[in-house]
């Protein structure tokens, strides 16, 4: 399979179904990859995976840190339905399964310097919020998704003029990424492979002399910003920005229901700026219900039906002013990739550490909870913490790697002879499930075992002798109020937009 490129159709466009002919495997399909000529696509045969498993794997093999993890989820075969984190897919000799791996929870101007920005520690500059390799990656989902057709827009001559200085842009990039001249790339790539489908029948239908002055004007374009010799993360970062105001509910996602009271149809829309809104069907009217931080519960349970089984779920959303929106789904799976979103955005902008309900819940959290341990934050915010919380010696703080995703880390406070100290132990778990610190031959189970028999008998860094007296574990955000910030999960203290 090749990687999804220049050089293949995108998912959208292919003529037969992605899946693979070969029984016992799940795919994973990416849209963009680290190395060169890497495959587009993990295969994974006979056992169980979870959804977050299979995303993992595809954030190892895509450059994604565990900083970015929470921004991706799976997708079906054709985009119509999202898995919550903790799906478990079974791999057996029956069939195959396909899923894409994509980029799900998107705010505006993320890839600018627009309402929100990135503020790091160690420099005070704003800076895009994305890493490059998330970039990368929303370049390569959000280009395909605009050349497949899967961006409802109209055709006005705007959005024509539009959609062409887009294809320039994309151009300018296939250049510089085959190291060429835009003249020579245009020499034999088309224009109108990098415009959506519908637009590329428009100009078809036009006249010859037509056609020509419009690939003259490219042409000319293309010649004119080339010139301006633009780098090649520039020119992704303008493709996203340009695109986000074409289509400026991109990210939304909207799902189709009933209400359980009065049995209408409506349509619920959930999208990171707005948060959740609804909207009678057919009408373009909207109710706003809710931003992320406002809500209080989400329950799901089985509807109703005369005493016989039945597919449809309702779904209880609750505010902290105690409003509840009570819709129905025609699917268990309907509900869960809606409850998952919404979980999954208000971990992003209310409290990392929480979830709704145990039916969306991330497996890895649910780890981080029972372990007192914080998301991938950086060890100056872990020292801070420690801090906060008193500098006792002994106090100690665990979290994730902010790079590796098999790694911990372990900030303790301790006293030195020079005074208030902090050092840093580094916990491996291996490919076998065992845990260990790096340099220590002794494995452990569990993580819980480890820090269980450290706490006991102490360890030692860089040769100072540290005991374990009393964790740091991570505080609740409560309701949010008064934030400023929007934080992925469990390091909204590494980075941090300001609203």
């Amino acid at each position: 399979m090749a990687p999804l490129g220049e050089e293949t159709p995108l998912i959208g466009e292919r003529s037969c179904s992605l899946s693979s002919t070969e029984t016992g495997t799940l795919q994973v399909y990416l849209y963009h990859r680290v190395a060169p000529g890497a495959a587009g696509v993990l295969t994974f045969t006979f056992g169980k995976y979870t959804a977050e498993e299979l995303c993992v794997h595809a954030a190892k093999a895509c450059g994604v840190l565990p900083v970015c993890h929470p921004l991706f989820a799976l997708a079906t075969e054709d985009l119509s339905c999202w898995f919550p984190p903790n799906h478990l897919f079974t791999v057996d000799e029956v069939c195959s399964q396909v899923v894409v791996y994509r980029i799900r929870f998107l705010f505006p101007s993320w890839c600018g310097l627009g309402q929100s920005h990135r503020f790091q520690l160690l420099n005070d500059r704003a800076s895009p919020v994305l890493d490059y390799p998330v970039i990368d990656y929303l370049f390569a989902q959000s280009r395909s998704d605009f050349i497949g057709g899967r961006m409802a827009m109209a055709l006005s001559l705007p959005q024509q003029e539009e959609c062409l200085g887009l294809a320039v842009l994309d151009m300018l990039r296939i250049a510089k990424e085959k190291h060429q001249s835009p003249s020579e790339v245009f020499s034999h790539v088309s224009y109108k492979s990098c415009i959506p489908a519908p637009l590329r029948c428009q100009i078809q239908q036009h006249s010859f002399l037509t056609r020509k002055r419009i690939r003259h004007r490219f042409s000319k374009s293309l010649r004119k910003l080339g010139g301006c010799q633009p780098d090649g993360c520039c020119l992704k970062l303008k493709y996203l920005l340009d695109l986000e105001r074409l289509q400026r509910r991109w990210a939304e996602e909207s799902f189709l229901v009933r209400t359980t009271g009065s049995a209408k149809d409506i349509t619920i829309h959930v999208a990171g700026e707005s948060g959740v809104s609804w909207s009678c069907s057919g009408s373009e009217v909207r109710q706003h219900f809710c931003d992320f931080p406002d809500i209080a519960d989400i329950s799901i349970k089985q509807a109703s039906g005369d005493g016989a089984a039945v597919e449809n779920r309702v779904v209880t959303l609750t505010k902290t002013d105690n409003r509840v929106l009570e819709v129905e789904f025609p699917s268990l799976r309907d509900a869960l990739s809606c409850v998952a979103l919404i979980d999954g955005y208000y971990r992003l902008t209310a409290d990392a550490h929480h979830y709704f309900c145990k039916e969306v819940a991330p497996p890895r959290l649910l780890e981080d909870l029972e372990n007192q341990c914080h998301g991938p934050i950086s060890s100056e915010f872990a020292v801070n913490k420690l801090k906060v919380a008193g500098s006792r010696p002994g106090l100690f703080l665990l979290r994730r790697s902010p790079q590796d995703f098999d790694s911990f880390l372990l900030t303790v406070c301790t006293e030195t002879r020079s005074g208030r100290d902090y050092k840093r132990c580094l916990i491996r778990k291996d490919e076998d499930g065992s845990w260990g610190l790096s340099g220590v031959p002794r494995r452990f189970c569990s993580l819980r075992d480890l820090l269980g028999t450290y706490r006991r008998c102490g360890l030692q860094a860089e040769g100072a002798p540290m005991r374990l007296a009393a964790c740091c574990p991570p505080q609740p955000r409560g309701d949010g109020r008064g934030w400023g910030v929007t934080s992925l999960h469990g390091v909204c203290d590494v980075t941090a937009w300001v609203v």
